[in-house]
This record gives structure tokens, C-alpha cells and sequence, in this order.
């Protein structure tokens, strides 16, 4: 495990005191804390447990995960040591997103045990609110209840990471040619206004992605001093996911099309043209992520996508043009 991996100490002091110093797993419960001999101390048998593992080949490790996710509350549960060994020993039947449904569940309990009625309406609201929501990650779903430092980022890069992965896979298996589509033919006489329909697409597709980066993001996040909208957050991130989706049904409509031989080579520098969005998009989440790894210090990050076409491609495509046009006789 590297240093920032672990557990801060305020980390470990606040999952106790959340859990009441009882072991977390809904069937052991065993309180963590307790008197010695010596009365001015007392003994501890809790340990804030990884929920995904803090380093390859820990249990539930996921490679994907960034270093400042697996060393936040987020990614934590207390537990008792006896428990602790059991989950770690046994991954396959201790997941990760059963150790947040135990999480979850414990502090329901704690909150009913402790008898406040204000603690158990706020878990009723944490339900609904999370209900109207839609689906979200566990660890997503954690920073919008915990809402702990720097959330609004990390949950944009939690969020905007599991909406665009799909896709991004999709993406690889595309250009791979590991699936194929049905196939539209279009006719010689609506070529022009095919690949023109295309053009325009493709650029909104590229419009549409810039405003979400560059305002949309922004505006979700609140003003400096100011909480975000977490509701904001989660409904621009999914708006990014659709418009990937978008560029992705673009590829393949330009891949799975039939067209007449002399506008085959147009048709080819076309395709592949959406695949910078995807190699762009998600360089996003990764770089909120190393931004807040550690101790960010104030100031201004900025990142800068650059989506655009491969050098020379419009030259290309009017040299194919030309060349089609002289194959059939000056009439493109």
C-alpha cells in the first residue's frame, strides 16, 4: 500500500465515531472499543477497512480507481479485525458494493439505536433523494451523501468516468471490427447531401461537447464559496455520455454505408473522424482526479481538448472529390 493510499487519521477518527465503534457487517455488529486495566486508556479491535483494495492484489482492488478515491471516506467501512480478515480472505463473496450496502445499513441502524428522529428523516430523504437520482456507482453515490472535500469534482469524475466507459469499449470494438451493423445504401444521386448531412452532424456533436466542458461544468459545480448542484453534476455528466453515444452511432452510420465505387475513399476519410472525441473525453475524469490526488494547492487548472480532424483531412476529402467527379464525367 503507498502512503497516499492509506487512511488519513481524521479519515479513521470520523468512519469510528459514524459507526459508533461497532463493526459494521449487519450480522457481527460487535462493538470496537472498550476499557483496559489502565484507566487513563482503552483498547481498539476496529480498523477502517479498503472497500475497493488500496494496491494490486488486495481484494477488490480495481486497477481503474484513482489514488485519491481509494484513500477517501468513500472507500472506507469499519469493521471489526475478525471481519475485516473474512471480507479481504473471501472477495468473491464479500463484493464491494455489498461492503456499501453494509455501510449504508450500519449507519441506518446507528441512526435508529441513537433514537434522533432528525437523523432517521435525513435517511429517508438520502433514499429518495438518491431514487431520483437514477443509478449511480456506489462510490458516487457515497460522495453525494458524505459530500466531504472536493466532492463536486470527484463525483464529476466518478460519474462522468462510469458514463462514458461503455462507450469508449464500444468505441475499441468498432474500430476492431469485432461487430458490424446493418448496412444503408446510399444512392449515388444522395451522396452529396449525405456526406454534407454528416459534416453538419459531426460538428454539432463537437458544439455540444464544448458547451458541456466549458459551461455546463462549470455552472454545476457553483461559484467559488458556493456548494454545487450534485443534481446538476450527475444530468451533465449523462448529457456528455449521450453525446459520445451520438458520435458513436455517427461512426458506425459512416462505417455500415453502402456506396457507389467512385465515393468509397470519401466515404473512408470519414470514418474515424469521431474517434478524437472519445480519446479526448477521457482524458476529463483522469485529470480531475490528479488534480485532487493528494493536496491540491489553490489556484487555476486548466485542461484543454483538442478535438479536431487528422492533419491534411481536408485536403484529402477535396482531392477524393475531384477525383470522383472526374470519374464520373464532372458531375459530383
Amino acid at each position: 500500500m503507498t502512503v497516499q493510499d492509506r487512511f488519513k487519521q481524521s479519515i479513521v477518527t470520523t468512519l469510528a465515531k459514524r459507526a459508533a465503534n461497532c463493526c459494521s457487517n449487519p450480522e457481527c455488529r460487535a462493538v470496537t472499543s472498550g476499557p483496559t486495566v489502565d484507566a487513563h486508556d482503552s483498547v481498539n479491535v476496529g480498523e477502517a477497512a479498503h472497500i475497493y483494495g488500496a494496491n494490486p492484489g488486495s481484494a477488490r482492488y480495481d486497477p481503474e480507481m484513482e489514488s485519491v478515491d481509494r484513500s477517501s471516506i468513500t472507500n472506507a467501512i469499519w469493521l471489526c479485525a475478525n471481519c475485516h480478515k473474512i471480507v479481504d480472505d473471501d472477495p468473491n463473496r464479500y463484493p464491494a458494493g455489498l461492503l456499501y450496502e453494509w455501510q449504508r445499513e450500519h449507519e441506518g441502524w446507528i441512526a435508529r439505536q441513537i433514537g434522533k428522529v432528525s437523523a432517521q428523516v435525513r435517511q429517508r430523504y438520502e433514499k429518495r433523494h438518491l431514487e431520483d437520482l437514477g443509478k449511480l456507482s456506489y462510490l458516487a453515490e457515497r460522495l453525494i451523501l458524505e459530500k466531504g472535500e472536493y466532492w463536486e469534482y470527484l463525483l464529476t469524475a466518478e460519474v462522468l468516468r462510469q458514463e462514458i466507459a461503455p462507450i469508449v469499449r464500444r468505441w475499441s470494438a468498432l474500430k476492431n471490427g469485432l461487430y458490424v451493423g446493418p448496412y444503408v445504401r446510399i444512392k449515388r444521386e444522395d451522396f452529396l447531401a449525405w456526406i454534407s448531412g454528416k459534416s453538419d452532424e459531426i460538428l454539432r456533436i463537437v458544439n455540444a461537447l464544448s458547451a458541456l466542458t466549458n459551461v455546463e461544468f462549470s455552472r454545476s459545480w457553483g461559484k467559488p464559496g458556493i456548494a454545487g448542484n450534485d443534481i446538476d453534476i450527475v444530468s451533465t455528466c449523462r448529457l456528455y455520455g449521450e453525446v459520445c453515444s451520438s458520435a458513436l452511432a455517427w461512426e458506425e452510420s459512416v462505417r455500415f454505408t453502402h456506396v457507389d465505387e467512385e465515393f468509397v475513399e470519401i466515404r473512408d476519410l470519414y470514418a474515424g473522424v469521431a474517434g478524437d472525441v472519445f480519446e479526448q473525453v477521457e482524458k476529463i475524469p483522469k485529470f480531475i482526479t490528479d488534480v485532487f490526488d493528494g493536496e491540491p494547492v489553490a489556484g487555476t487548472y486548466n485542461l484543454t481538448l483538442d478535438i479536431g480532424l487528422p492533419e491534411g483531412w481536408s485536403d484529402a476529402v477535396e482531392a477524393a472529390m475531384l477525383r470522383a467527379g472526374r470519374a464520373l464525367g464532372g458531375r459530383v
